[in-house]
């Protein structure tokens, strides 16, 4: 496989690639060794028998040498965490952090306001002649209604979900322009 072939992989195809490789070299037991020709990595077949797979150069360092050896253990290693990782992140529902702005503080609390909202006579005014919000247009009836409205069970989604996000303030937006045309 070409170098820009090699680059098109996806993380994930790589990952399989590795794991592939390393498989195929099981036991992986590697380990220097010498003889009257130089150094040389020889590996322990799944039978137990040692058989040479690769001489050094004669300039090979002793630390060079070490990590060409400890490479199959490195790796299962390095696949082991990768793999503790990525369980990790699926059992905590890791998701990309919010969008932070330059100059800007804590994230909108559209649960809070939305609250706040349904305090207020003229948004229960308003989802009674917008949305049907039955008499007495009082504080429950309208966090029913907005409930409803949005397609949410609990306000708290309003925070959590950027569809109900984008529905309260969409919602937000009919009320400001009811609310401007009198």
């Amino acid at each position: 496989m070409t170098v820009a072939a090699e680059h098109r992989k996806t993380d994930a195809e790589r990952l399989r690639a590795i794991r592939t490789a390393l498989a195929a070299i099981q036991p992986g037991q590697w380990q220097r060794a010498a003889d009257d020709a130089g150094e040389f990595v020889e590996a322990r077949t799944e039978h137990g028998e040692l058989l040479p797979i690769a001489r050094f150069h004669a300039g090979a360092t002793f630390d060079e040498m070490m990590f060409i050896c400890a490479a199959p253990d490195m790796v299962a290693f390095l696949l082991n965490l990768v793999d503790r990782a990525i369980d990790r992140a699926r059992a905590q529902k890791v998701g990309p952090p919010p969008v932070q702005r330059a100059g800007q503080g804590a994230p909108p609390d559209f649960a809070a306001e939305a609250t706040m909202k349904c305090d207020e006579p003229a948004f229960r005014t308003f989802l009674a002649e917008k949305h049907g919000l039955e008499q007495p247009l009082t504080n429950d009836r309208a966090v029913v209604k907005l409930r409803s409205i949005l397609g949410i069970t609990s306000r708290r989604e309003l925070n959590e979900n950027r569809q109900a996000a984008k529905r309260w303030k969409a919602l937000r937006g009919d009320f400001y322009a009811w609310r401007k045309a009198g």
